[in-house]
């Protein structure tokens, strides 16, 4: 089969690799159709690694996938040759003590594609095991099968942000993440939400496609803090979900959220260290929690798809071919030609 492999940073070759083979009884093999590119792969891409990952050999990026099965296992019993599917990236030991409390995203032995060690999926073909493959309606896409991967990460967002009918929220970034978690707040009952990000281009998509029902504000011509604070009467939002990952807002989510309130961060950060005063979480009795991936949300993202109450096509701006896959990377990467979220599709 064709990969794209990522041999050094910013050099991506494309090369001929045997097809990955059905070793056991509950293996899928799906022929990829799409792919996310998301900016961990980004960061790869430009660096070699992200937070404590280093990539030392060869690696094929991509890790949110949609395609068709192409065969099984003798083991298998939910799928045939055929079907459509979106693939679930993780594969847990299903034995340890977080399996077996349904939290599988904190394996300590998860096998994750496009992390150094395991191959992702820009490639032909990726295999996978029955549990964590996930039929997808003829309604939906190949590309949104891909994007169901993003959406799970913002639907966990929603319940470890133990978001409640009524809530007032904030979203610090209004990349993919961000633009996910403001559809998922919606559809999840917030009452008011405030997305704010740097890019006045994606402040206008989200004024687009929110109708009016999100008020946005520019952080490079506005104190976000001051404006949140005067919108809410110096009260601060009831949730706020940080998906920027960077230093200003991962130091301003505690600040503009209530006492008593809950910040969640779901952007992955560039640095070890949080940039936190002891004062911002005790004088505020803040909850401070984090995502780490997601845990059962692939069968809520597909129906909530299915339904057409998150529209993932919305949010889609670049499409790339596997050859042009360093392109894409190089688009991601620098966040350059106004791009929100690119695909690789085959």
């Amino acid at each position: 089969m064709k990969a794209a492999f990522l041999i050094s940073p910013k050099i991506i070759e494309i090369r001929e690799t045997p097809d990955p083979k059905i070793i056991k009884d509950n293996q899928v093999k799906v022929r990829v159709r799409s792919v996310g590119i998301c900016g961990s792969d980004a960061h790869f891409y430009w660096d070699g690694r992200l937070a404590g990952w280093v990539v030392e050999e060869p690696l094929i990026l991509g890790h949110e996938s949609a395609g068709d099965v192409v065969e099984v296992g003798k083991g298998v019993k939910k799928f045939k040759v055929g079907d459509r599917v979106a693939v679930e990236p993780g594969i847990p030991c299903r034995q340890c003590e977080w399996c077996k409390r349904g939290e599988y995203h904190l394996c300590p032995d998860m096998v994750f594609y496009a992390v150094p060690g395991v191959h992702g999926a820009f490639a032909d073909y990726v295999m996978s095991e029955e549990d964590f493959v996930f039929p997808i309606p003829q309604s939906v896409s190949y590309e949104e099968g891909a994007l169901m991967e993003p959406l799970s990460v913002a639907v966990e967002a929603m319940k470890l942000g133990n978001l409640q009918l009524g809530d007032s929220v904030a979203i610090l970034g209004a990349g993919t993440i961000g633009l996910l978690c403001a559809q998922a707040a919606l559809v999840g009952g917030a009452t008011e939400i405030f997305v704010s990000d740097v890019n006045p281009m994606k402040l206008e998509f989200v004024k687009r496609y929110s109708k009016n029902r999100i008020t946005t504000i520019d952080a490079g011509k506005t104190n976000v803090l001051e404006e949140i604070m005067k919108l809410t009467k110096n009260r601060g939002v009831d949730k706020t979900f940080e998906t920027a990952g960077t230093f200003e807002t991962f130091h301003l989510a505690p600040m503009i959220t209530r006492r008593g309130g809950r910040v969640t961060l779901v952007g992955i950060p560039p640095f070890k260290e949080y940039p936190y005063r002891a004062s911002d979480l005790f004088d505020r009795t803040v909850t401070l929690n984090a995502v780490y991936r997601y845990a059962n949300d692939y069968p809520i993202s597909i129906r909530l798809v299915e339904k057409k109450l998150v529209d993932l096509k919305s949010i889609v701006t670049h499409r790339f071919s596997l050859e042009e896959i360093q392109k894409g990377l190089e688009v991601v990467a620098t966040r350059s030609d106004n791009v929100i979220k690119a695909l690789m599709n085959r």
